[in-house]
Formats: C-alpha cells, structure tokens, sequence
C-alpha cells in the first residue's frame, strides 16, 4: 500500500510537469509574433518586405507586415511584385498580376527595366469604371518605360456592366492561356498576383461594406457588374480574389486602424469588411505603423 501511494504520487508529479512544460510551450508560441500557424491554404510562405520592421501571422495565416510610414508601402509593393512575378515567369513562362486603381497602381512606376521579363507580364484590372477607364490609364502610365506589351495590359471593354462583366469573364476563363491564368480547384481563375489596397471603411477594389457585390461572396461568381447612381463598372468578385495565389493588401495611415484591428481581429460583422474576407493561399497585409495603433500588436510602436 505504501508502494502504492508512491508510485501515485510519481505519477502524478510526472504528469503535473507534463502539463507545466505543455503550457508554457503553448505560451510561448501565442507570445511569438513570428509564429506561423495554418496555411490558409498550402503552398510558399506568404510575402514579407525586406522593409519590414515587424511581421506575424494571425491564426488564419494571414501575414502581417508592418513598415515604419507609407512612405515604405509603394517599395514594399515593387519588392513583392518583383520577387512573386520572377518565380512564376520561372516556374511557368508567365506572371498574372491583377491590379486595382490609385496609389497602389502608381506604386508600380518604381519598378526597373531589369527587375522582370516583362515580355511575359499579363496585366488585369480587379475593378474598373465603364467609359472612364481610370484604372488602365493609371497602369499604361506606371508601367509606360517598361515595355510591357499593349496587348497583355487586359483592358476591361465598352458596353453596359453586364455584358462588360461576361466579356471580361470570357477572357478570365476561356481565352488566356492555362500559364497565364491557371484555375483554382474550385474552378475560379487563380492569379499569381493581386495587388488591393484599402479603404477606411474596409472596401477593396470595388467591394464595399454591405453592397450586393459583397454578399455575392462564395457564390462562385467571377466577374460582377455594377450599374449604381449612374456610374457603370465591374469588379473581380471576392471568390476571386480568395482563389489568387498571392494577395498583398496595403494600409496606412491612423484613419485606417480601426479597420485593421477590426479586420485581423475578426471583430465585425457578416459582410461589413470586404478587407477582412481576402483569404487567399498567400496574404499579406502591408500596413504602416500608424495603421497598427490600437490593435493587439500596438505594443510593436
């Protein structure tokens, strides 16, 4: 009996050190900013800027970087478009980078003549206004001294939203080739790159909170025509950009933290934050340290 409570008393002293070193393990890992937990979906390492001062991952997998200012967003962008697009031309002949409007798009005139085979870039468009065509012209400008080819700057046609939106799914789907625009297993064209910045209200290209083209969202629609107050465009659906293979999403300034801590966080509701839906296979959030004030990782600085 003696020799009986011993060994109980061994065995629960083994199994109270078993618990402690497990916890402490576990306490570890949450405390480490660096860890990366699950994929969201296979695959390399999502992108992460030599200019980053502090980069994590959230439970998703998602990437978060963080750069001193937004003046270090537009490199950070060259520098992934750079490094994405040389492994896909060298994996595959060919690199499909799919771009939005405004600042993100006027970051690419950083870009070298020597930093791609741009012979072999095919450029789309992730929004566009019918008519206006604000979008291209951004892009035929950024890109303008580094001979991409006219004809591989995808160009989002004339018409009324619906049928733009079905010609430029026929391009997606039917008319580029298996290299340049591959499918995802779900059947949606899959992009080696998107480009997306960030609105203060959580919209991305041209899905915005709470709008019909938000909650179009695991449908499997493609591409999504607009026709709103008078101005007509379209815009790749949220399928779409959760079946890229690499997707960097830019934020900065402190007008946009509340949305970043909302969107890593999880903290909002169905349909409320485009940004916090994009779950491709490799993401990654570009934010400047004004944009991570008030987030759990704050204590960064």
């Amino acid at each position: 009996t003696m020799r009986s409570l011993k060994v109980l008393f061994l065995v629960i002293c083994v199994a109270f050190l078993v618990i402690c070193a497990t916890s402490d393990a576990v306490n570890v890992a949450c405390s480490n900013p660096v860890t990366s937990p699950l994929r969201l979906r296979g695959g390399a390492d999502p992108f992460v800027p030599s200019s980053a001062k502090h980069s994590y991952t959230v439970p998703d997998g998602r990437m978060v970087c963080i750069v001193d200012s937004d003046k270090d967003i537009p490199s950070a962008i060259v520098e992934g478009v750079q490094k994405i697009g040389s492994a896909a031309i060298a994996s595959k002949g060919a690199f499909s980078l799919a771009i939005p409007g405004g600042s993100v798009v006027k970051a690419l005139s950083g870009l070298k003549k020597d930093d791609l085979d741009f012979s072999k870039v095919h450029v789309f468009f992730c929004n566009e206004r019918i008519g206006e065509y604000k979008c291209y012209k951004t892009a035929v400008d950024a890109l303008a001294a580094l001979n991409v080819p006219e004809a591989q700057i995808h160009k989002v046609g004339e018409g009324e939203p619906a049928a733009v939106a079905a010609a430029y799914e026929k391009l997606l789907c039917e008319e580029m080739p298996q290299n340049v625009v591959k499918k995802s297993q779900s059947g949606m064209p899959a992009f080696d790159l998107m480009l997306l910045g960030t609105g203060e209200d959580g919209h991305v290209g041209s899905i915005h909170p709470g709008s019909d083209e938000v909650k179009a969202s695991g449908q499997g629609k493609i591409v999504l025509p607009i026709d709103k107050d008078g101005k007509k465009s379209i815009a790749l659906s949220m399928d779409v950009m959760c079946a890229a293979d690499n997707v960097l999403l830019s934020a900065a300034s402190s007008k946009r933290a509340d949305m970043v801590k909302n969107a890593l966080q999880g903290s909002f509701e169905p349909f409320t934050s485009p940004a916090a839906l994009v779950r491709a296979a490799c993401t990654s959030w570009i934010c400047d340290k004004a944009a991570i004030v008030g987030s759990d990782v704050g204590r960064w600085g």
